[in-house]
Formats: C-alpha cells, sequence, structure tokens
C-alpha cells in the first residue's frame, strides 16, 4: 500500500446550484461519479430525486429543504436514508461506527468515503431535536485521498483541499457516520 494516494474526484459546488443545504447528496453524487455511476444525472436531477422525510427527520429522508432553510427543521440526510436511495445507482457499504482507519483504508483501494463532519471542521455547535442531539453546522464532504498524516476532502462547500488527519480525525469522530462508495 502507497503512503499516499488522491483519487481526484470530481468536484460539486452545492451553493452553484443554490442548494445551501445539499450537502449529503453533492458528496454521495461525487462519489458515485468517481466510480462511474449515475453519469447521466446532474446534480439538480439528483436533488429531485432525494427521499424527503415527511416528520422532517433525517433518519428517515431529508428533513425540510436543501434549498431553503426552514424553522424547527434540520436539513440534513443521514446514512440509512442516504443508503437506501443511494444504492439504486451504486454500491455503498455503511461504515459508520468505524475507526478512521477503515475509512483510509476504503481510499486506499480506490473507494470514496462520504463521511459527515461539520463546516469548515469546526467544533460541532450541538443542538437538541426531537430525533436526537445533533451539530447545527453539520456538513457531509467525500474523503478522497490519503497521505502519511493528510487527508484530501472534495468538499461540496469548500471545493478540494488537504487537512491534518488530526483535524480530520477530531471531527468525524463527534459521530462517526460515514459510507463508503464502492466500485
Amino acid at each position: 500500500m502507497s503512503s499516499k494516494v488522491l483519487l481526484n474526484a470530481g468536484n460539486i459546488n452545492q451553493l452553484a446550484w443554490g442548494a445551501i443545504n445539499g450537502c449529503e447528496a453533492a458528496s454521495l453524487l461525487e462519489g458515485l461519479h468517481y466510480q462511474q455511476r449515475a453519469l447521466k444525472l446532474s446534480y439538480g436531477q439528483f436533488l429531485l430525486q432525494m427521499p424527503i422525510s415527511e416528520d422532517a427527520n433525517p433518519y428517515h429522508g431529508f428533513g425540510g429543504s436543501p434549498f431553503k432553510n426552514q424553522p424547527g427543521k434540520f436539513e440534513a440526510i443521514f446514512t440509512r436514508p442516504l443508503m437506501w436511495w443511494g444504492s439504486q445507482y451504486g454500491r455503498l457499504q455503511e461504515l459508520s461506527g468505524a475507526d478512521p482507519k477503515w475509512l483510509y483504508t476504503s481510499v486506499y483501494d480506490h473507494n470514496p468515503v462520504l463521511t459527515f463532519v461539520t463546516v469548515h471542521f469546526e467544533a460541532p455547535e450541538w443542538d437538541q431535536y426531537p430525533f436526537g442531539m445533533v451539530p447545527s453546522n453539520n456538513h457531509a464532504v467525500l474523503l478522497d485521498g490519503v497521505d502519511v498524516d493528510r487527508v484530501h476532502v472534495s468538499d461540496p462547500i469548500d471545493g478540494q483541499y488537504w487537512l491534518t488527519k488530526a483535524k480530520f480525525e477530531q471531527i468525524y469522530n463527534a459521530r462517526r457516520m460515514a459510507i463508503t462508495i464502492n466500485k
């Protein structure tokens, strides 16, 4: 196994599409496109197919609208409904709870990983919702590169960049939610 790998997955800028809350769909589609899946779908088309939760619970589907903030709603979709939806287009594997090393192994195997982090990798800002405590600054990125002490992400808000493993792991370990997009 090489000490450095960069899959160089494409980047989808969610804000350019007006999807202020569309990070999970953008990160998932980046990974699917990397694996040569769902290539005929634009991000806009993909968003329109995303399952919406009637009870605004991200454990049941997307909790609100990807295009606007709504009071009392948590605009996100978590791993189970994301897996159900994304499995229509590619081979996904739940990695929630996994040690970060498992995520890195997946990337070394050329399988990018959708990871739940926070916007700008800032400290989680925890809020209580009917379905539980979650960071209000929730965000999802695609992990697509690993080096000795750094990781590379394709971030639907901030673009593509390297950051330290220590910073990535600090934020990832707050929830340990991830999905790998397999070949």
